[in-house]
């Protein structure tokens, strides 16, 4: 078997540049996080109760307590866990399209993590027992209502996202069928990632440890499950062979799709804006189409015999859509000429 190796053909982004202003850009708001909750800590250590009130009922009611150290762990570890998560995502510019939303969503989290640590600092101040802390529900609304502009801002500060090299007008380009010798096989493979999916899993999973915090857990399982989902299929692996398309988590072996060479129109070559097309990230269904949407940009479209398109975000996209029409057309034939030859 020939097994083809995408590095051969040149991607169509692209390799890696390096933006250390825009990582900078992206990590400001957790410095500013960090900055802002230990400087408060710093001013009011002499004032609060040891240990402080950290967690609260519905209505406000503080019914959990922990040290100062805790606290700091939380509100400090947390923030500078996903900064250096973001930063780095940003410095290697490993996902052209998506690195606006990335650094939106890092800005959200870092202002939600600072209004809360800010506001359950303040809140403990001067309170002579720590039973008698209150932390009303509206404070956590202004914690989410301070995290909405915040990725506003993160939007705006992050400037327009890389335009790839190959984005050519229209939804889809021709791909030739790839040339294979007379009873040659062929196999293409390649691995890709959602850096949204990556972001928003530690982000809901961030979110959901906080509501557990200062609130109940109850509430928190929720974003937990969320969180899971997205890590677990923030990436797949996509094949395509003569068994057809196959896409699979890299990390468990199920669910599994797998869309046979019978199944095949023709393959080619699509421009993906997840929002825009798809309403969203996953895997997603849209008049006609569906598919599996984790980045912008360059997706395998394949146009089943009952007239709908299916899509998957995948790096050298051309070569495994020149793949599939190669072995579609070699399947045609032998159909034609009858089950004489051999597979």
């Amino acid at each position: 078997m020939n097994f083809l190796n995408p590095t051969q053909a040149r991607p169509a982004a692209g390799p890696p540049v390096l933006r250390p202003w825009r990582a900078l850009i992206a990590v400001l708001p957790f410095l500013a996080a960090v900055v802002a909750v230990t400087a408060v800590f710093w001013s009011v250590r002499d004032r609060i109760p040891e240990p402080l009130a950290m967690h609260f009922t519905s209505d406000g009611t503080s019914d959990d307590f922990t040290t100062a150290s805790h606290f700091l762990t939380v509100m400090l570890g947390l923030p500078a866990v996903l900064g250096v998560s973001i930063g780095v995502l940003v410095l290697r510019d490993a996902a052209a399209g998506a690195l606006r939303g990335a650094i939106a969503t890092g800005y959200a989290m870092a202002g939600l993590f600072g209004c809360l640590g800010v506001s359950l600092l303040l809140q403990n101040v001067d309170a002579g027992d720590a039973a008698a802390v209150r932390f009303p529900p509206s404070y956590l609304g202004l914690a989410l209502g301070v995290a909405a502009l915040a990725a506003v801002v993160g939007g705006l500060c992050a400037g327009r996202d890389r335009v790839r090299a190959d984005e050519v007008a229209g939804p889809a380009r021709p791909t030739p069928p790839l040339g294979l010798a007379d009873g040659e096989t062929a196999g293409w493979s390649r691995t890709v990632g959602s850096p949204t999916l990556v972001v928003l899993g530690p982000g809901l999973l961030a979110i959901g440890v906080l509501i557990g915090l200062a609130m109940n857990w109850v509430g928190a399982v929720g974003f937990a499950v969320a969180a899971l989902s997205c890590l677990v299929f923030a990436g797949v692996q996509v094949t395509a062979d003569r068994r057809g398309l196959t896409v699979a988590s890299p990390l468990v072996p199920r669910p599994r799709l797998r869309i046979p060479l019978a199944r095949m129109e023709e393959a080619g070559v699509q421009q993906i804006s997840p929002l825009g097309d798809f309403g969203g990230w996953g895997y997603r269904l849209r008049g006609g189409r569906s598919g599996i949407v984790l980045r912008r940009g360059e997706a395998l479209a394949l146009r089943l015999t009952n007239g709908r398109v299916f899509v998957v975000t995948v790096d050298d996209a051309a070569t495994a859509a020149a793949l599939l029409n190669a072995l579609l057309t070699r399947e045609r034939e032998k159909r034609a000429t009858g089950p004489g030859q051999e597979d």
